[in-house]
């Protein structure tokens, strides 16, 4: 018997959980190896000054920006927990937190583990997301394996 190795896309949306739902009332428990991946994109952090401008120092600087990684590790580690919750029939095999623009990543990381089918929900939460288009969306343009959108 052949293993199907699935990645399933999450944000921790409603989106994304119910394509944990459908996983578990499609997918054979013991013929299927569950890869449960988020991605954070990488923080930016900027400053803006009225026109008096203000100079900010480096330790300042610093610490906001690691308080910003921190924010977005605890979100990604929710949606994992959350999304985890959901597979009762067929837990992962493994979680990933990755690093970049979603739709490149997700499949970026199919291709190179071998996945055999990516699974995500049509949208989800993210402001980024639905100002820059669709995860969903980029992920079914550039993957060059099947990708299932749960809707």
């Amino acid at each position: 018997m052949t293993t199907m190795s699935i990645l399933l896309a999450t944000d921790g949306s409603p989106e994304a959980l119910s394509a944990a739902d459908w996983l578990n009332r499609w997918a054979n428990p013991s013929t299927v190896e569950v890869t449960v991946a988020t991605v954070i994109s990488p923080p930016s952090l900027s400053w803006t000054a009225g026109a008096g401008g203000f100079m900010i120092d480096a330790e300042t600087y610093t610490k906001a920006f690691q308080d910003l990684v921190q924010d977005e590790h605890v979100q990604a580690q929710k949606a994992l927990d959350d999304t985890r919750a959901q597979l009762t029939r067929c837990p992962p095999v493994k979680e990933e937190v990755l690093l970049g623009a979603p739709p490149k990543a997700l499949v970026e990381y199919a291709t190179t583990h071998h996945i055999d089918l990516i699974v995500m929900g049509r949208r989800g939460h993210s402001a980024l997301g639905n100002l820059m288009g669709s995860v969903s969306f980029g992920v079914l343009h550039r993957s060059p394996i099947p990708v299932t959108i749960v809707s």
